[in-house]
């Protein structure tokens, strides 16, 4: 499925559009309506609460189409494997086990048998909810990671994204808290790695890449 607003591909998971924020038709959210084409460019969006308002400003999403797919993902996981399969045949190593072997049955037990690899970070900013929630945006469009939902949470909002597959883990479970302080915006960001018991330090340098991808975006202009 595309989306209606940019063209871009949603992933399996994605409820909003990685470069525009366009909630994906079909989806059901509290927070954020059907078009997000009713914001009022006049809208005070540094200063505003409300994820939609903010989301669907036309200055914001210019931010976010600017910089999506900035950072280049690298190999998954899954492509790993792929290509491990056949090497470790040839080298003797043995047959590296399949990929659905791996990711549908192995992981699941181990999940269920209480294996994880869990990480967080809590990061404050001296910007509005507004400009922090916008930089978070850009962060995750910036490094193709899907966001999943937004809900409105006391003084603040919960948003829940991915770590994406790589070379050094599978794929996880990212949720960021935004929340209003009297100095500025406090982020919280977890990861949670179901059925693994390590992930080489990747859920450390996703988390610190997103406290820096925000202190990036928080300022910048539009565009760039």
């Amino acid at each position: 499925m595309f989306c209606t607003q940019c063209g871009r591909k949603f992933g399996e998971t994605d409820r909003f559009c990685a470069q525009c924020g366009a909630p994906r038709a079909g989806s059901e959210t509290d927070t954020v309506p059907s078009s997000l084409d009713s914001v009022d460019p006049a809208l005070d969006w540094r200063a505003s609460m409300v994820p939609r308002e903010i989301m669907g400003h036309p200055e914001v999403r210019a931010r976010i189409e600017a910089v999506t797919g900035e950072n280049p993902k690298g190999m998954s996981a899954e492509q790993f494997y792929e290509f491990a399969r056949p090497v470790m045949l040839i080298t003797g190593a043995g047959p590296a086990p399949p990929l659905k072997l791996i990711k549908d049955i192995s992981l699941p037990i181990s999940a269920k048998l209480g294996m994880k690899t869990s990480r967080d970070v809590t990061q404050g900013f001296r910007n509005t909810f507004g400009e922090t929630l916008a930089a978070v945006l850009c962060s995750l469009a910036s490094r193709s990671q899907p966001l999943e939902d937004i809900t409105d949470a006391t003084n603040g909002c919960i948003i829940r994204s991915k770590m994406l597959s790589s070379i050094w883990s599978w794929e996880g479970d990212l949720n960021i808290t935004l929340e209003v302080r009297e100095e500025g915006t406090l982020m919280t960001a977890a990861i949670t790695v179901p059925g693994q018991l390590s992930d080489m330090g990747q859920s450390k340098r996703v988390l610190k890449s997103l406290v820096e991808d925000v202190m990036k975006y928080r300022d910048m202009t539009a565009g760039g």
